[in-house]
């Protein structure tokens, strides 16, 4: 705070000092005070004043310009709250033991809302762990079924584990915890991998599958990612392309499913690449198209299909963003989808340790 600022906020007292200086000039000529022991009177009243005000201003100086620097904001509020210096004077006392309360009630909220999370979290993973092992056993009766009157039931238990895994995801995208490994991968190895753990659900759609953009170099991209999430993101893009697919006998055309990598920007600073994963379904209206990355949000599609969550989405832009990726959509409705991840090409090791390299899964 400037010292003139801080004279208009003490605007009143400085009304009385100039008062008081006022009265002082007509009250003591009438009793017999000659002119220069008035004006000296004046003087050092006035200055006695003003030196009055540059001492309360430099004592508090350093302590308001801290409150300004907190009020600003910041990633780092609290700490600078909680290491703010105590002032050596009543009010600054006060307000420094009011924000040092005010800091501790933040530090027990962050605390309980940390525990609550990570026993959140720890739940849905012990219950995701649980809900597979009956999974297993029914597939497991499936396969050893000789009638086949229980294969039906493979695609619901398909669908029953797409739930689950989600629910493990979205419990990790919440959690405060860096639980993924950063690995150096190629995009055609993940991509294929990503079809093959969906290949019966692609297959019962009726899905062409075109890999024609990751042949030669463009397979062969060298991107940075967790493996198991970005199989879990690839998933949930083909689910997608399932549910939202094309149907011949009211398009007239096959649905079909794409993906390619390319690099961009080459030689820059900038330089990355894109994985693209595009469809040839219903499309997005324009209207939704800037909101389907939202939580919950399923649009217009999620009311004519059923079985959407509005969760796939916001669980592949959750895990990018914790990864340090990107991910960008455009649609034409009655034409077709096309999600595009972006990965930056260079990976320095002090990146790959601060996005989660060493942390457990």
């Amino acid at each position: 705070m400037s010292f003139f600022a801080y004279l208009r906020s003490h605007i009143v007292r400085v009304a009385c000092y100039l008062g008081t200086l006022i009265l002082l000039g007509m009250l003591l000529p009438p009793m017999g005070v000659t002119h220069d022991a008035v004006l000296l009177v004046l003087i050092l009243v006035a200055l006695l004043g003003f030196v009055g005000f540059i001492w309360e201003w430099l004592r508090g100086r350093a302590f308001l310009h801290a409150l300004a620097e907190i009020a600003d904001g910041g990633d780092d509020t609290l700490t600078r709250a909680t290491n703010l210096a105590e002032p050596d004077y009543p009010e600054g006392e006060l307000t420094w033991q009011a924000m040092q309360e005010v800091a501790r009630s933040a530090r027990q909220e962050a605390a309980s809302s940390n525990a609550a999370m990570k026993s959140y979290r720890d739940y849905i993973e012990t219950w995701v762990h649980e809900a597979k092992t009956p999974l297993a056993a029914a597939r497991l009766m499936i396969a050893n079924d000789q009638t086949g009157e229980l294969r039906p039931f493979s695609r619901e238990l398909d669908r029953i584990d797409a739930c689950v895994e989600q629910a493990l995801y979205f419990a990790r995208s919440s959690s405060v915890e860096q639980d993924y490994l950063i690995r150096s991968c190629q995009a055609k190895a993940l991509v294929t991998g990503a079809v093959k753990s969906r290949a019966r659900a692609l297959i019962e759609a009726g899905m062409g599958i075109d890999l024609a953009g990751l042949e030669g170099d463009a397979g062969s991209l060298e991107i940075f990612c967790d493996p198991k999430w970005m199989d879990f993101i690839l998933g949930q893009l083909i689910d997608n392309a399932i549910r939202y697919r094309a149907v011949p006998s009211e398009d007239g055309r096959k649905p079909q499913l794409s993906f390619a990598a390319e690099l961009r920007d080459e030689g820059t600073a900038a330089e990355k690449v894109v994985l693209s994963v595009a469809d040839n379904g219903c499309g997005i209206a324009a209207a939704d198209l800037p909101r389907i990355f939202e939580r919950g949000f399923t649009g217009m599609n999620g009311r004519t299909h059923g079985h959407s969550t509005g969760m796939g989405l916001y669980l592949v832009r959750s895990l990018c963003e914790k990864m340090g990726l990107s991910v960008v959509a455009s649609s034409e409705e009655g034409v077709g989808t096309a999600i595009s991840i972006i990965f930056p090409r260079e990976r320095s090791h002090e990146e790959l340790r601060s996005d989660g390299v060493d942390g457990e899964r």
